[in-house]
């Protein structure tokens, strides 16, 4: 546990966690939340502040806070959260190598707690450091936004009963983030360049993005069938933000397994090398 305090307080005190933050924040408000389906037109965080006066906003459900907060988790926010949540941990690991540091945080530990320590803090720091900006994205828009007591009676209950709980968002976030910084952390027992461990996961992301929606729309287009939904369920890449929304354990599960078996190979690989310092 030491070495874990140690490893997340030099990485949280880094202008890389900061920066981090600041891109999760930036990225949350130019999602795209709404679409008039008269006009045709999209309109991101900002563009619906922009658009809109706060009477405006009370017409139209899907611009209440509680909608725009789960609304900006998708779009393109988490097509880009990999690669994002990397940039807390990535670069400052790579420099580490590049110089040699490792050698003496291992001599100053085991290889086992310097292999724990180093994967948890990875993988932590990064959903930590998306989380903490969502959070303060959260804020703004629970102020700028018309609350869901503002809403017509029906629009309100309607969106009681599809929009989860203030934490149950930001738990969701966590667990997301986290579970995606997980690529990146395994690619650092392959590879060096710093660029590929982070891009790498990112066009994962995406081409499962698309199996997955692919799989999503096959069902109507293609004649229903009911093993493409339950396997698209399973591939959908953005999972974890349903899991408290939908009560889909199985998938809590199936996550939990990914992340050992990822720690797991991760340590073994590790082992392996003749030399994982460099």
């Amino acid at each position: 546990m030491r070495e874990i305090a140690v490893s997340f307080k030099k990485t949280v005190t880094s202008w890389n966690f900061w920066l981090c933050m600041g891109a999760a924040v930036v990225m949350l408000f130019i999602s795209q939340i709404y679409e008039d389906y008269d006009t045709k037109n999209r309109y991101s965080v900002i563009n619906a502040l922009l658009s809109f006066s706060t009477d405006e906003m009370k017409q139209h459900m899907e611009l209440c806070n509680r909608m725009v907060i789960n609304a900006a988790r998708g779009s393109w926010f988490s097509l880009f959260a990999p690669l994002i949540a990397a940039f807390c941990f990535i670069p400052g690991m790579c420099a580490e190598r590049e110089e040699n540091a490792l050698r003496f945080q291992v001599f100053r530990s085991s290889k086992t707690k310097w292999q724990l320590s180093t994967y948890l803090t990875g993988i932590i720091s990064g959903g930590t450091a998306v989380t903490l900006g969502y959070v303060i994205f959260l804020s703004i828009t629970m102020l700028l936004f018309p609350d869901v007591s503002e809403m017509e009676p029906l629009a309100a209950e309607i969106v009681q009963g599809r929009v989860p709980e203030i934490y149950q968002l930001i738990l969701e976030m966590w667990l997301f983030t986290i579970f995606w910084s997980i690529p990146s952390m395994f690619l650092t027992s392959v590879l060096r360049n710093k660029y590929l461990i982070m891009c790498i996961p990112f066009f994962l992301k995406y081409a499962l993005t698309q199996l997955s929606n692919k799989l999503l729309t096959a069902p109507w287009t293609e004649g229903y069938d009911q093993n493409l939904i339950i396997i698209q369920k399973y591939i959908d890449p953005d999972g974890l933000l349903i899991i408290t929304s939908t009560k889909y354990y199985d998938l809590f599960i199936m996550y939990g397994i990914l992340f050992a078996a990822s720690l797991a190979a991760y340590i073994i690989i590790q082992r392996k090398r003749g030399d994982f310092c460099a």
